[in-house]
């Protein structure tokens, strides 16, 4: 495939930018808004604004009328029924009426005050509401001439969540002030347009809603290669981007075309993305969950962990292509924007394509596949197995996530294939092929930012769950998508003040945690803390004597489980088999054991990760990589992400605003005087 990019000019990279607007196939109307979008659709192709393709619907003026409604059945909706979730409870209400002849949109949903995550959800007729009021003389908004479909219909079905985590069935109005089974047009169509239309609404059910639609040679002929007038969904994404950098100029975004120069692939991010990185993007996540929810568009993200445990975006992308070329290019365009930092481990879910694809622009980066989407596939692929044994997968769950050595895996993992008679079976013995990608222990000597028993990092599927957002345009995807992370930065900010501001209650004598305190935030000193607390639970033997000091530590309560502890005074080195440290970037138990035994009163400097401290964000001075090819370009970079900070922070007040903008105007002039020593010395600061 010929891949042509186009990347937007920022941050210092010169590339060009997208000036025409890129064609795009029409996409489905989402089941939310398709009154609306049907409109929107036709009003569009009227003005020769949007390619449509001939074998995809409108989804409101073709097919034939709705049946009449079928007499009142056990189906019918009713207060008290329970669901799952609430696209369980959409998707009934939506079959629904498709038997009484309506539609259904989203309307109301309310979140819980301790953790923001959805607990009511509302559905109602597309008729609910009355039309807006519109102002005739604002000539600044487009106007289509149409009717509204809004006649205030009061029909709904309200679901709540339960304390079970199941929904049910709160209020439930059955009664329309509209006809049913009519047509949402005012004429109905032809007769061949209805033909077409019904044989088209039979594709429907085999494509993604929102799925961004690759165009044929054909098609893009006749937009002069692409990129002619029109765009439709890309040309008002292309247009939002473009707004969103010419308000902050540290906004990045790039375009992949295909062969017929239609898009393909999208890239952007922020300023406090690339500035995350440089903090906490010593782990990064590739989450492409939001592909399991079939009403989503294919988004992905590359995602970490800042030093409160929360969430935090590095660069998002839509992919629409998800071969392994198309995987490198966004992979190496997030790493150009990173200024080619790599990081030290990378997480991806279960793909050959993105494996291939990480192993060529990523190479010295250990790579691991996620080890919940490993379980998940595992549910389709082994669920005879599941089903004729059900204690098999608890079995394999402890397999993998309790073997603390190599050999103790294989152990257990040849034992529990020959129990169950499983040696032949192809989904296993692939599983076994790679473990090296999957099972911890594998891979427990790289730092993951990952602890065992802890909060595991939010997935985007979750996310999108929690706040809620749906897809109702691309544009509208990443508008949501902001003010969610809007309010995820908000939550790091109330994070810190907390960990300034909150004294922990001490759980032990030990100066250790008294040190702990005052350098680790909040979340990462409790999980300090509870290693500590259970050292109490181990005893110590030790086994040699030399440079090196070896300790066995072993547990009270269980004698089979036992650790060794590495000590080397000279060095200050104190390693544990258990590699929490190198994992997880904390001390573990064990250490804190020998720690005690030995009199270490102290934190060595080399154990205290500063990813995990208050001053994780600190403006230390950077230092240049000793293999960085452009340092110049690289001491530029490092000055941008301090200059986002400096504005950010400057911009908060008027006041503040004075004093930053007399600050910057004070540092310039002494940059330029040095700048001006510089010169007169022969010095070259290149």
């Amino acid at each position: 495939m010929d891949n042509i990019t186009a990347l937007a000019p920022s941050m210092g990279f010169d590339a060009g930018e997208v000036e025409a607007p890129i064609p795009i196939q029409s996409q489905e109307p989402h089941l939310d808004h398709q009154p609306i979008a049907a409109a929107a659709a036709a009003a569009a192709a009227d003005h020769g604004l949007l390619a449509v393709r001939s074998d995809v619907r409108d989804g409101v003026d073709g097919g034939d009328p709705p049946p009449p409604p079928p007499a009142p059945d056990p189906r019918e909706p009713a207060i008290g029924m329970e669901f799952e979730s609430p696209e369980a409870a959409r998707a009934f209400y939506a079959g629904y009426a498709e038997r009484a002849g309506f539609r259904v949109r989203n309307s109301k949903s309310f979140t819980s005050r301790v953790d923001d995550s959805v607990i009511m959800r509302r559905f109602v007729c597309s008729k609910q509401g009355r039309p807006t009021k519109k102002d005739p003389f604002d000539l600044t908004k487009k106007r289509r001439n149409r009717a509204s479909s809004r006649e205030g219909c009061k029909a709904m079905l309200q679901v709540n969540r339960r304390d079970t985590g199941r929904w049910a069935v709160s209020r439930c109005l059955l009664d329309h002030c509209h006809p049913l089974g009519a047509s949402f047009t005012d004429k109905p169509p032809p007769a061949a347009a209805a033909a077409a239309a019904a044989a088209a609404s039979q594709k429907k059910l085999s494509k993604k809603p929102w799925e961004l639609l690759a165009c044929t040679p054909a098609e893009s002929h006749s937009h002069q290669n692409g990129l002619g007038p029109g765009g439709g969904v890309a040309q008002s994404l292309l247009e939002y981007f473009k707004k969103m950098q010419a308000e902050n100029p540290a906004f990045f975004y790039s375009i992949q075309l295909d062969r017929n120069n239609c898009v393909q692939n999208v890239f952007w991010a922020d300023g406090r993305a690339r500035m995350s990185y440089s903090y906490f993007g010593d782990s990064v996540v590739f989450d492409t969950t939001c592909r399991k929810n079939k009403r989503l568009v294919p988004f992905a993200a590359f995602t970490g962990m800042n030093h409160h445990r929360q969430m935090i975006v590095f660069g998002c992308a839509f992919m629409t292509d998800e071969s392994e070329d198309s995987f490198a290019w966004l992979f190496d365009t997030w790493l150009m924007l990173m200024s080619r930092q790599k990081p030290a481990s990378f997480t991806t879910g279960y793909s050959e394509a993105v494996e291939a694809a990480a192993r060529k622009v990523l190479p010295d980066v250990r790579h691991r596949f996620c080890k919940r989407d490993v379980f998940s596939k595992s549910k389709e692929k082994l669920a005879d197995v599941y089903s004729a044994h059900p204690s098999f997968k608890a079995e394999l769950k402890k397999c993998v996530g309790e073997s603390e050595s190599v050999e103790e895996f294989e152990s257990s993992w040849n034992s529990l294939i020959e129990r169950y008679d499983l040696v032949e079976n192809i989904w296993l013995l692939k599983l076994y092929s790679i473990r090296h990608k999957w099972v911890p222990v594998f891979f427990k000597d790289k730092f993951f930012g990952e602890f065992s028993g802890g909060t595991k990092l939010e997935t985007m599927q979750k996310f999108f769950q929690r706040h809620s957002i749906t897809t109702t345009t691309l544009r509208d995807l990443v508008t949501q998508f902001d003010k969610a992370m809007a309010g995820q930065y908000e939550k790091e900010i109330q994070a810190d003040f907390a960990t300034i501001h909150t004294r922990p209650v001490m759980k032990t004598p030990s100066p250790l945690e008294k040190q702990a305190s005052d350098i680790y935030t909040k979340t990462i000193f409790e999980l300090f803390q509870d290693e500590l607390v259970e050292t109490s639970g181990f005893l110590t033997e030790k086994v040699d004597d030399g440079v090196t000091s070896i300790f066995r530590v072993i547990k009270v309560e269980d004698s089979s489980k036992t650790h060794v502890v590495k000590y080397n005074d000279s060095e200050k080195s104190i390693i544990c088999s258990c590699c929490k440290f190198e994992f997880s970037g904390i001390l573990c138990r064990h250490v804190f054991r020998v720690m005690m035994v030995l009199s270490i009163l102290s934190l060595p400097d080399s154990y205290i990760l500063k990813r995990w401290t208050r001053n994780a964000k600190s403006d230390a001075v950077s230092l240049i990589p000793s293999n960085c090819k452009k340092p110049l370009n690289w001491r530029s970079n490092d000055l941008f992400r301090d200059a986002i900070k400096f504005a950010e922070e400057g911009a908060t007040s008027a006041a503040i605003y004075k004093v930053a903008k007399g600050a910057l105007q004070k540092a310039f002039a002494e940059v330029l005087a040095s700048k001006k020593g510089c010169s007169f010395n022969g010095s070259s600061y290149f």
